[in-house]
């Protein structure tokens, strides 16, 4: 007589279906060795004022030291918050992005930051996607990374690189006009996107066309995936459209935190509560290359009921706090000025849940 002893189950290295599954383990980025972006003309349709000047004028030089050392600190503080709840946190490389570097067509005289990972990397299931990003400064912001892809790889993860853009003048060619704020920046003259114009609803995934993000890639991504997951291009009503999860972010099951003006009403939520996010408290003066104080909005989930919000946005915390969630207060100021928040600052690479279907 034999006895059959069951395998024990292995914890996969890199699982994450959704934006609210339990977070076992993140990567939080790194602003060190971060510099201003090289200017080019497609940033027009999505930089604030302040950010274009900076980038046309600064562009390759290194971000002002104390306001980024204070940057740094608040993503170590979010670090060891995380880790103080029990998740694994991981972090990127340094990297000197003050280095210039060209293609056969093109030349930039520095990079970025390695601080935003979820712009340039997404986790759809078991698998680790590598965007091909449409600023010629970001071509090799991903380096920071690399390593810890590699590793998650050898240690039985999916590794999914999109074909390397060219970033010739061709896919600038979009039909973008600056005075009606009608059209897009680029082309379809080759498949683009950023991570962050995608959002995990388990096997469904919406997406968003934008100023970095064409229709190629969208076709790009929809055909490497494959059946298994339903991709969605959905409108949403933004002019300066550049990453989606500062206009809806699913915090749960059925629970959409929306832009109270980007937000365009889709059957896909028609079973979801919709709660508008409050007005942003950042005042005025604050420093803002990138994008707009709505990054308040720009929450992290660590479960389907808990979630990491600024410390002063009040408005935000009592808004969450009165639908049912625990909020978790972090210092993030200072990073917002550098272009995200607590979501793009973070790649969640392992979570409880095994995808499903929550949409409509």
């Amino acid at each position: 007589m034999h006895t059959h002893h069951a395998e024990p189950a292995t914890t996969p290295v890199v699982s994450s279906f959704t934006e609210w599954d339990p977070l076992e383990e993140v990567v939080v980025g790194r602003l060190a060795g971060g510099v201003f972006p090289s200017w080019q003309d497609s940033m027009l349709a999505t930089m604030p004022d302040e950010g274009i000047r900076a980038f046309k004028e600064s562009g390759g030089r290194p971000f002002p030291a104390e306001h980024l050392a204070a940057a740094d600190a608040e993503l170590d503080t979010l670090a060891a918050t995380l880790q103080g709840r029990g998740i694994k946190v991981v972090r990127p490389d340094d990297v000197d992005y003050g280095r210039a570097f060209s293609s056969p067509q093109w030349q930039s005289p520095g990079g970025m930051s390695g601080g935003m990972p979820r712009d340039l990397l997404i986790v759809v299931g078991d698998t680790i996607v590598e965007a091909p990003m449409s600023w010629r400064c970001r071509t090799h912001e991903v380096d920071a990374f690399r390593g810890l892809i590699k590793s998650y790889f050898q240690r039985g993860g999916g590794w999914l690189a999109a074909p390397r853009p060219q970033l010739s003048d061709e896919l600038f060619d979009g039909d973008f006009n600056p005075e009606t704020e009608q059209g897009y920046a680029i082309s379809e003259f080759e498949p683009v996107f950023d991570a962050a114009d995608f959002m995990r609803f388990g096997h469904d995934i919406i997406v968003q066309r934008s100023h970095v993000t064409n229709e190629f890639g969208i076709n790009w991504m929809r055909r490497a995936l494959g059946p298994e997951f339903r991709i969605h291009e959905i409108p949403v009503d933004d002019p300066h459209a550049m990453h989606i999860d500062a206009s809806i972010v699913p915090l749960a099951p059925g629970k959409l935190l929306v832009h109270p003006e980007r937000y365009v009403p889709h059957p896909l939520f028609k079973d979801w509560e919709i709660l508008e996010a409050p007005k942003p408290v950042l005042p005025a003066t604050w420093p803002m290359y990138f994008c707009s104080a709505w990054l308040s909005m720009n929450v992290l989930s660590l479960d389907e009921r808990t979630v990491v919000v600024e410390r002063q946005e009040e408005p935000m915390i009592e808004a969450l706090t009165a639908w049912g969630f625990e909020c978790v207060p972090v210092d993030f100021r200072h990073v917002y000025s550098f272009g995200g928040s607590f979501h793009c600052a973070t790649l969640d690479v392992r979570r409880q849940g095994s995808g499903g279907r929550y949409l409509g």
